[in-house]
């Protein structure tokens, strides 16, 4: 009786994985971390928020998840609104921006008390939501925070995506976080003379979780879309035995995009 042979997702099969998609790697050009170039990148976003929320000096703006505060400070600077920036973690990047209307603030909506900060007539947080370990609780102190006619966008990376591990600046081929384990990924970034590093942390929630959480705290979908990568089939069919554990709609879509706001009760 022929039986097919077993895959080892081991460190070989990583190291022949990278070397045969490091000519196509699912992300051509990771965003730069130099000053200059996240400057840019932050003009780039505050011009899209801009146009999907509208945004003015008349605003109180909040950014779940600031990072190293580049898009707060555009905001107070260009569009001269009060902008208020909130990470988990201080960043030494904030010492550069001296802005009157802008603040930056170490504070995890999920675990403090967020009543102080007031009420937000525009919510937003990029590629954040994906790295909060109560992502519920931070939907919920949106809902608390938003003024009655504000708006949020929240921009999250979906876990099945092929770009989740968040290490595609030394891993080339998709979906590596579904198909090796953490020690793999340790023994390869070992190999290469990295320190070892670990798939980011990433929670698991789905499109259709997220939308359920929406609902559950009675924020209202007012638009939505999904950016998606091209669907791999042929290095879908060679590890089928493990990327067929999820559906190929999830498997497709990288990102989760929503614009929220409050909803409307219903009349009796």
């Amino acid at each position: 009786m022929n039986r097919e042979k077993k895959v080892k997702y081991n460190l070989d099969l990583f190291l022949q994985l990278n070397e045969e998609y490091k000519d196509k790697p699912i992300v051509r050009k990771p965003r730069s971390l130099l000053s200059k170039p996240r400057l840019e990148a932050a003009k780039g976003r505050a011009s899209r928020l801009n146009s999907m929320l509208g945004v003015d000096s008349s605003q109180r703006v909040l950014e779940i998840g600031c990072g190293r505060g580049d898009l707060c400070y555009v905001l107070a600077k260009e569009y001269q609104c009060e902008s208020i920036g909130v990470d988990v973690k201080k960043y030494k990047e904030w010492e550069e921006y001296n802005e009157e209307k802008l603040n930056l603030l170490a504070f995890d909506v999920t675990e403090q008390d967020y009543s102080a900060l007031g009420k937000f007539d525009r919510i937003h947080s990029w590629a954040v939501w994906e790295h909060i370990k109560h992502p519920f609780s931070a939907l919920k102190a949106v809902k608390d925070l938003l003024q009655e006619d504000g708006k949020v966008y929240v921009s999250a990376n979906l876990y099945r995506g092929p770009k989740a591990s968040h290490r595609y600046r030394e891993v080339y081929f998709p979906w590596p976080h579904l198909l090796f384990t953490d020690d793999i990924f340790e023994e390869f970034y070992q190999y290469i003379g990295k320190p070892p590093a670990k798939p980011a942390w990433v929670n698991k929630l789905t499109y259709a979780q997220y939308k359920l959480y929406f609902d559950f705290v009675y924020l209202s979908i007012e638009q939505e879309w999904l950016t998606s990568s091209k669907f791999d089939e042929d290095f879908y069919n060679r590890f089928e035995d493990v990327l067929s554990r999820y559906p190929k709609f999830d498997l497709t879509h990288d990102f989760i995009n929503v614009i929220l706001s409050h909803k409307t009760p219903k009349k009796e």
